[in-house]
């Protein structure tokens, strides 16, 4: 069969894969929400000077 010649990943592999996804997505969601605040704040300030 196929199966007896796929290489399968370790557990510990596929603990630290896991824990690396999780703080990746943390760590970006952090970053994109950090920066929609930014943003949004600057587009406030540059309407209320420029009318709108």
């Amino acid at each position: 069969m196929e199966y007896s010649k796929v290489q399968w990943p370790k557990k510990e592999e596929i603990v630290n894969s896991t824990l690396w996804v999780i703080v990746m997505s943390l760590v970006l969601s952090v970053y994109l929400g950090v920066f929609d605040l930014i943003a949004s704040r600057l587009l406030k300030i540059l309407v209320s000077l420029f009318g709108g």
